[in-house]
């Protein structure tokens, strides 16, 4: 019983689209296989970039499945579906990203550079500083009726 597993990913050829940090991405991508018996692999998709050029995943954020591989002697297409979540707290910060699409503990992976444009999740404060203002100005204004109104008598 041959339990060999030969896997070829295609080359991505995607095109930069933009994000937000929190986002949740759904990849859908496809291999071919070669399997002597039934079996099952992890496969994971996520973010990364480089630092002093080294490849680092940004691991808080990569999602992961397991796919199904029937018994196939001849080269068969594979197709699934991974969803990961662009994590601000200890994951990702705005910037730009490549993908990576990998089976953990082996050679197969697929990456490319550059496709995830990842802006900054909307800040808290960008939606309360108007109403801040709004109030700060409504109590000046309270404060100031009365005393304008002795001021007319």
């Amino acid at each position: 019983m041959d339990t060999s597993l030969q896997v070829a990913f295609a080359p991505l050829a995607l095109e930069p689209k933009n994000f937000t940090v929190g986002d949740t991405i759904r990849v859908t991508a496809s291999f071919l296989y070669t399997v002597g018996a039934d079996t099952s692999v992890t496969v994971q998709a996520g973010p990364y970039h480089y630092i002093a050029g080294i490849l680092d995943r940004i691991g808080s954020c990569f999602g992961k499945t397991e796919v199904s591989l029937p018994k196939a002697l001849t080269p068969t297409e594979k197709q699934f579906t991974i969803d990961f979540t662009l994590k601000a707290q200890d994951g990702i910060a705005a910037g730009t990203y490549g993908l990576l699409v990998e089976i953990p503990g082996t050679d197969f992976n697929v990456k490319q550079d550059g496709v995830l444009v990842v802006a900054a999740a909307p800040s808290m404060w960008g939606a309360l500083v108007p109403l801040i203002f709004l109030g700060l100005m409504v109590g000046m204004v309270s404060m100031m009726a009365p005393m304008m109104k002795e001021e007319a008598e």
